[in-house]
This record gives structure tokens, sequence and C-alpha cells, in this order.
């Protein structure tokens, strides 16, 4: 009987070790605004794609249009709402409804109100790595080739780098 509550012992300690909660469980390190902005010399403004995760589920993409890297925002290109999933390596997402500006016209940007909604048709799932640099400061969003679309995988698009705002 000795043995048993010893052996139990140790089991219960095991769990407790085994059992270490994460500095920073998944999808939490996601929570918050994420920027990846960038100078058009032609155009003489700045584009920021904001990935601005919500909860563990839910996502929002804008593109928006400014005079400084960090000044306010002008008005915007593109705009959606989505879910996710995202197990800390693969993050995938479907995007269906959205509102992007109207390229028929000469604003390079404007209101959100003013967006066209549309539908974005996607004929695969798509799938992403999100890896963190810089003691998560900055995240790392690759799109990855779909598996398995027998028309094979169209060449890579760049890394993009986003940097935590909030």
């Amino acid at each position: 009987m000795k043995h048993l509550s010893l052996f139990s012992l140790l089991i219960i300690a095991f769990c407790f070790v085994a059992c270490d909660k994460d500095e920073d469980p998944l999808p939490n390190q996601l929570l918050g605004n994420w920027e990846n902005r960038y100078f058009v010399d032609s155009v003489d403004y700045w584009i920021v794609n904001t990935l601005e995760f919500k909860n563990d589920s839910v996502y929002q993409f804008r593109t928006t249009v400014r005079d400084s890297e960090t000044g306010p925002d002008l008005g915007y290109r593109m705009y959606y709402d989505d879910r996710y999933e995202w197990d800390g390596m693969a993050f995938k997402y479907l995007p269906d409804l959205a509102s992007w500006i109207d390229y028929r016209e000469e604003a390079f940007y404007v209101p959100k109100q003013e967006l066209v909604a549309g539908i974005m048709d996607f004929f695969y799932q798509p799938t992403a790595r999100i890896t963190f640099v810089d003691n998560k400061q900055k995240l790392i969003f690759q799109n990855l080739c779909p598996e398995n679309l027998g028309i094979g995988c169209e060449e890579l698009s760049e890394p993009k780098e986003y940097v935590r705002v909030n």
C-alpha cells in the first residue's frame, strides 16, 4: 500500500510539471493589430495592410492609405471580416464577402462606406504559415501552395512582415 501511495504521489507531481502553462497559448499570441506598411513613390502614399485578430477565430483584413507611415488613415482600398483556424503553424482562412475600391474610379482611396461589396471566390482553401520574430513583435505571413490542385503550384508570393501595433 505504501508503494501505491508513493506511486500516486509521483503521478500527481508529474501531472503538475507536465501541465505547465504555456506562456502565450494559441491563438492569443495573434490577438491585436498587426500592420504591413510600405511607401508607394508613384502616388506618394503609405499603403497599410492590417490584420486585426479580434478573438481565437475572427479577424479583419483591411488595406488603408496614409500620408505618413504611422499617421491616421486617409481612406480604404479593401476590407473584409473573416473566420480563421490556426494551429501554431498553418493559418487557414477563406474570405468570401469583401469590399474594395472601384478601380474604374480615379480616387486612390475612398471612405469605407464607398467601397464596393463583392464576393471573393477561391477554388481551394487558402493557407499560410505564420511565424514570429523579434520577441513576437513581428509576424511573417507566408501564403502556402495549395495541395492537390491538379494544376500545379504557382510561384509563392513574397512573405509579408507585419509589426504589432497594440
